[in-house]
């Protein structure tokens, strides 16, 4: 089935219109009868029958609500330090949209190359991306931070570092899960600081490994959601 995005799903009746109506009747030529799941990205999504369709909307009849729709059963915030190809910020945001990541805040470093990042293109990116692999929330796509107002914008959460300083049996599965949000930290191409890292520990983050190899930063903070996906699942 096909998820669309729309601004209520609470309704007996959901309407879908403007781009999203557009591609499910002109793009998917779906038709009365056909079953598909709506969504206000903020987690749940109803499944709904399609019951008319129109010029400027379609109208669906909700049958079933499901709660956190293919959601994990805890958020996970990655930040990550800004990539200096804006390409490989814009696949990080994507896939890690697939693996389920809730939130996703842009760092800025001592060793950040990059100034600035698109965020709309990002946010956008996210939508799609939502659609494309049927969850419940679109990840919020924070603007670029430092290190000190990202801790303030995960405040209350669990801090994992990974890091290559981590011996490799500080693995995420040797972590015993609780009830607090995720927050993930990756480091930009050149890495933390030693000052940023020690920071970070002083926080309270746990310094994690990924292996003996090094990474890129976005397929660490890849890596890092995969098996985060593994460990809470």
């Amino acid at each position: 089935m096909h998820l669309f995005l729309c601004s209520d799903i609470a309704l007996p009746t959901i309407t879908i219109r403007g781009d999203e109506h557009h591609h499910l009747s002109r793009v998917l030529r779906l038709k009365a009868g056909d079953v598909i799941f709506a969504t206000s990205g903020s987690g749940d999504a109803a499944e709904a029958v399609i019951e008319h369709i129109d010029r400027d909307e379609t109208r669906c009849r909700r049958v079933a609500t499901h709660a956190q729709f293919n959601e994990l059963p805890v958020a996970v915030t990655l930040l990550q330090g800004m990539l200096k190809n804006p390409g490989k910020m814009d696949w990080l945001v994507e896939k890690g949209t697939e693996l389920g990541m809730t939130a996703c805040v842009p760092l800025r470093t001592e060793y950040t190359v990059a100034h600035s990042v698109k965020t709309e293109r990002l946010r956008k990116l996210a939508e799609t991306a939502t659609k494309q692999c049927l969850r419940g929330r679109i990840p919020e796509i924070h603007e670029p931070a430092g290190l000190a107002d990202a801790l303030r914008i995960c405040a209350g959460a669990r801090l994992l570092l990974f890091h290559e300083s981590a011996p490799l049996v500080a693995t995420i599965e040797a972590l015993v899960p609780d009830e607090r949000p995720l927050a993930v930290f990756i480091g930009p191409e050149g890495g933390f600081s030693e000052e940023e890292v020690a920071l970070l520990r002083t926080s309270g983050a746990d310094v994690l490994s990924l292996g003996s190899r090094r990474l890129r930063g976005e397929t660490a903070g890849l890596a890092a959601l995969a098996r985060i996906n593994g460990h809470v699942a």
